[in-house]
C-alpha cells in the first residue's frame, strides 16, 4: 500500500455502521489500519460488526446513536474520544432512505424527518467531530451523498430525498471552506445504484423498473458496495490533502448520459 493511503494510527467514526454501506466502510477502514468506532441506532446490529472487525485483528468499539438527536450524537462522539482518545476521520453513512412520494403528497412531518436525518443530523455529527479534529490540526470528513443530489432520477418521485442530498453536497463545500485552515478536509461521495438492501427491496417490488434502470446505466448493472471503497479510502487518507468540497461520483456512468 502507498504510504499516503495508510490509515494506521488514525481513529475513524462511522455512522450507520450497523448495516449496508456503513458496515462495508467500517471494515474497509479497519483493513487500512485505523481504529474504528461504530455508531448506529441499534447496538444489537453494531455488536456483530465489531466482533468481525476484532476477529480480523482490528480495534473496534461502538455505541448506539440516534442521528436525529444532537444529544445522542454528542454522547457517541464523547464515548469515541473516551475509548480511543480522539476522532480523526468521520464517515457519515447514516441517512434516511428514499420516500417515494411526489412533493405534492409529502406532508411536512415526513419532509422534516428526512431533513432532520440527512441534513441536520449530518451537520451536527460533523460539528461534534470537527471540534476534536481542530485540536490536532488534521481531520477527514466524508459525507455519503447520492447522484440524486446532482440530478433528478428518472422513474422515481423527486422530493425530500433529492433535496436533502443536494443540500448535503453543498454542506460539504461550505464546511470545507470553513474548516480547511484547521487541517480538515471535507468531501463527499455520490453513489449511483448499488446492491444495498433498500435498492434490492425497491426493485423487487417492480421488476419492470429494474430493467429500465439497468438500461440507463452504461455498465448495465448495479454497483457492488465494495466498489465504493477506493474512493472512500482516498478521501479518508493523506492522499486527499489538497481535496476540498469535492463530490466523487461512483455510478457506473449513469450521470454521463
Amino acid at each position: 500500500m502507498l504510504k499516503c493511503f495508510d490509515l494506521a494510527g488514525k481513529t475513524a467514526l462511522v455512522t450507520g455502521a450497523g448495516g449496508g454501506l456503513g458496515t462495508v466502510f467500517s471494515k474497509a477502514i479497519s483493513e487500512a489500519g485505523a481504529e474504528i468506532f461504530l455508531a448506529g441506532r441499534r447496538e444489537s446490529a453494531l455488536a456483530p460488526v465489531a466482533e468481525e472487525i476484532e476477529k480480523s485483528g482490528g480495534k473496534c468499539s461502538y455505541a448506539s446513536c440516534d442521528i436525529m438527536s444532537e444529544e445522542s450524537i454528542n454522547q457517541a462522539v464523547e464515548k469515541c474520544i473516551e475509548v480511543f482518545g480522539k476522532v480523526d476521520i468521520l464517515v457519515n453513512a447514516a441517512g434516511c432512505n428514499r420516500i417515494n412520494l411526489s412533493p405534492m403528497d409529502t406532508d411536512t412531518e415526513t419532509y422534516n424527518k428526512v431533513v432532520q436525518t440527512n441534513i441536520l443530523g449530518t451537520l451536527n455529527m460533523c460539528k461534534a467531530c470537527a471540534k476534536d479534529m481542530m485540536k490536532r490540526g488534521w481531520g477527514r470528513i466524508v459525507n455519503i451523498a447520492s447522484i440524486s443530489g446532482l440530478i433528478v432520477n428518472k422513474g422515481v418521485y423527486g422530493g425530500s430525498y433529492e433535496v436533502t442530498k443536494a443540500a448535503m453536497v453543498m454542506m460539504t463545500k461550505t464546511l470545507a471552506t470553513e474548516w480547511c485552515k484547521s487541517g480538515i478536509c471535507v468531501n463527499s461521495i455520490a453513489p449511483g445504484y448499488f446492491s444495498t438492501k433498500p435498492n434490492l427491496d425497491f426493485f423487487a417490488a417492480d421488476d419492470t423498473f429494474y430493467g429500465k434502470v439497468m438500461n440507463m446505466i452504461p455498465m448495465e448493472r448495479m454497483g457492488d458496495p465494495a466498489e465504493l471503497v477506493g474512493a472512500l479510502i482516498l478521501l479518508c487518507s493523506d492522499a486527499a490533502s489538497y481535496m476540498q468540497g469535492e463530490c466523487i461520483v461512483v455510478d457506473g456512468g449513469y450521470t454521463c448520459w
